[in-house]
């Protein structure tokens, strides 16, 4: 069952990503990771393969997306983001 995870990029490897907090994520055939920043939010569709999560479209969120999940979760004791912070498009979609 196909599932979406958000999260900030660590590394960058040609067979797989590492997220903020130490999850490996390895890529579909077709998926690339050369145009993705460090430190980017992502959104990832992906799906299990054993034990291992398959990549299958990556798309990097505008800043403070994050953050406004977070916010979002947290109530309103979190600050949110500022509503003037950041572009307002969903982000670039990378597949060869």
């Amino acid at each position: 069952m196909p599932s979406t995870i958000v999260g900030v990029l660590l590394e960058r490897h040609r067979d797989h990503i590492v997220l903020a907090n130490g999850t490996q994520i390895f890529l579909d055939e077709g998926v690339t990771t050369n145009p993705l920043p460090i430190g980017a939010t992502l959104t990832i569709l992906c799906t299990p393969q054993g034990d291992k999560k398959l990549a299958h479209y990556i798309r990097v969120n505008p800043d403070g997306v994050l953050d406004a999940l977070e916010a979002l979760v947290a109530g309103s004791d979190y600050p949110a983001p500022p509503a003037d912070g950041g572009p307002t498009e969903l982000g670039w979609r990378w597949r060869v």
